[in-house]
């Protein structure tokens, strides 16, 4: 599709608009309000040192060379995530990673290929609200982004990857689930390293029945407890279709709302149908109300798991809960806890941001780390020299725990991976594939 030309944007919208330089990063954004409620942010885990940190990727393949531009001085990500409102906490933590990513590589010198040019981040506020999601990706073209990220909430992505895909600029999506986010929308410049509902799902059902039955488990009927929204039901959907090929039948579905107060109606659905698993796909408070029911009602089933949810791979959602999340499984987005990048990535965020990098954090910053090195390739601010260096792009100095990033011609990752995650001791271990594992499943 063709570039269209870039509107002014009104003062009041530009509130929303914050320019954050990398020079400026130790700063840090220390403290953020809490995921208080359901309104559209995205599923997510979390995890762990000093390794290297010349941040020279030399497993990167495909190099796409532009035009010199020797003498640009700064390249500029913009990210568009929430900044304010229910989602803040997770939403924040998500923007300072791109920020520590450029902060990394500016420490490393800068974009080699543009001799040295510093790595520059512009932060949008999209309040966790899909009307702002596309207002917010044009304001952050219009103050000089080369390239967008974000946004947490699918219904928002949605909204912000159509602006990038008129305009003709990349859009490395940082979490965002739903399918339909590319499915069937013949997008050219718009890619996700995280894997999207229906892998989501697929793994899901062939993981985490493998982890209980190889333990001495059985596990043959389940409950869905999501969020009624489009990631909610893209996972619901796809895992009617994946679980019968395992030999699990689904006895009871059940929806919670954006701001329920509580999910007692639906735990005592659950109860009744007594599933040996209920599968929980949610955001934050929506993982806590499920929490909060099932001790109320003296409920828990042979096995609480999820599929794509944030409560329960984020430590600290797991550390309100209590020692009922222990135990819990959610397969879902995993940093890899057998390099040490990973550790020392960690550290220096939370030194930074006093935030868990939590692994929805940490897609974010893998997110950031394949903008960079696309650009890297590039050798070019252009948007269409950045979007053909994606296309060929084969990143593997990540911390998510999968296999080389590549992008097949849609847009997704060919080598996506949601790993089983483990609650034990009130921490998020990651307990399956082998691979990536650092302890062992306790059932």
């Amino acid at each position: 599709m063709g570039k269209t030309t870039k509107s002014p944007f009104s003062s009041q919208r530009r509130r929303f608009i914050k320019a954050a330089g990398a020079t400026a990063l130790t700063l840090g954004l220390a403290g953020c309000a809490s995921d208080d409620a359901d309104s559209g942010g995205e599923s997510t885990p979390s995890e762990s040192g000093g390794g290297d940190t010349t941040g020279e990727s030399t497993q990167t393949e495909g190099t796409t060379t532009g035009s010199s531009q020797s003498s640009v001085d700064e390249v500029v990500i913009g990210s568009n995530h929430p900044l304010s409102g229910s989602l803040a906490a997770t939403g924040v933590g998500m923007s300072n990673a791109i920020k520590l990513a450029a902060m990394r590589k500016n420490e490393e010198g800068g974009i080699e290929s543009l001799g040295g040019a510093q790595v520059k981040v512009i932060e949008g506020d999209n309040q966790g609200a899909q009307e702002l999601g596309g207002q917010v990706s044009e304001e952050l073209l219009s103050e000089g982004a080369h390239v967008l990220t974000g946004c947490y909430s699918s219904p928002v992505t949605t909204a912000a990857t159509q602006v990038a895909e008129r305009q003709g600029v990349p859009f490395v999506i940082s979490i965002a689930a739903a399918d339909n986010i590319l499915e069937g929308r013949g997008f050219d410049y718009i890619y996700r390293p995280q894997p999207p509902a229906r892998r989501l799902a697929s793994d899901y059902a062939d993981l985490v029945p493998t982890v209980i039955r190889d333990n001495g488990g059985t596990v043959e009927t389940a409950g869905l407890f999501y969020i009624n929204n489009s990631y909610g039901q893209a996972i619901r959907d796809s895992l009617r279709e994946f679980l019968p090929q395992q030999n699990v039948e689904i006895v009871a579905e059940t929806a919670l709302e954006f701001g329920a107060s509580n999910a007692n109606t639906q735990v005592s659905r659950l109860r009744s149908a007594d599933p040996d698993t209920v599968i929980a796909t949610t955001y934050v408070n929506g993982g806590v109300l499920l929490a909060q029911a099932m001790q109320d009602q003296s409920y828990r089933p042979s096995y609480l798991s999820a599929c794509a949810s944030a409560t329960f791979t984020d430590d600290r959602s797991v550390r309100d809960i209590g020692d009922f999340a222990n135990g819990v499984m959610d397969n879902n987005y995993a940093l890899n806890p057998t390099i040490d990048k990973t550790a020392e990535v960690r550290s220096q965020f939370t030194d930074n941001y006093d935030q868990e990098f939590s692994a929805s954090v940490g897609m974010a910053y893998t997110a950031g780390e394949v903008i960079i090195q696309a650009i890297e390739n590039a050798a070019s601010v252009d948007p269409d020299d950045i979007n053909g260096a994606l296309k060929e792009l084969r990143y593997e100095d990540h911390i998510s725990a999968m296999g080389p990033i590549s992008f097949n011609d849609t847009g997704e990752n060919e080598n996506a991976l949601a790993p089983v995650n483990q609650v034990q001791d009130l921490s998020v271990k990651v307990v399956y594939p082998q691979e990536y594992a650092e302890a062992q499943p306790q059932l």
